[in-house]
């Protein structure tokens, strides 16, 4: 995947999902359980450590210093007043690109950018 791992590079932030293993196809991954629809646990152990792989990177790149204040609560009462449809006013683009890679390397690099409020770009 030719990176370097997470990084914060003016307006752009860029993670990396790499090293998981094979990338599982989500498509029909449910299987019932009882009798409750479940998704089948070799996809959702791969998706639960892309996640938390995710969150270590953001928790690397922002740490709180310990004289610092803590915003979460700030953070998870601004995030419950969002209308819960607000998705297209905060990702209005989403631009996709694959290349093949070679066994052991697949995965992900995203790119995010910060979209100016004032210009809407």
């Amino acid at each position: 995947m030719n990176s370097t791992g997470p990084q914060v590079n003016g307006n752009e932030l860029t993670l990396v999902i790499q090293g998981l293993d094979n990338v599982p196809a989500f498509k029909n991954k449910k299987i019932i359980c009882g009798k409750r629809l479940i998704t089948a646990p070799k996809a959702r152990m791969w998706m639960e450590s892309a996640a938390t792989n995710l969150y270590l990177q953001l928790r690397c790149l922002f740490q709180t210093s310990g004289d610092a204040t803590s915003t979460e609560h700030w953070q998870q009462s601004a995030m419950s007043s969002l209308p819960s449809d607000d998705n297209w006013k905060a990702i209005p683009q989403i631009c996709v690109s694959v290349r093949q890679v070679e066994k052991g390397e697949q995965g992900a690099i995203i790119h995010l950018k910060r979209i100016s409020q004032e210009t809407g770009q």
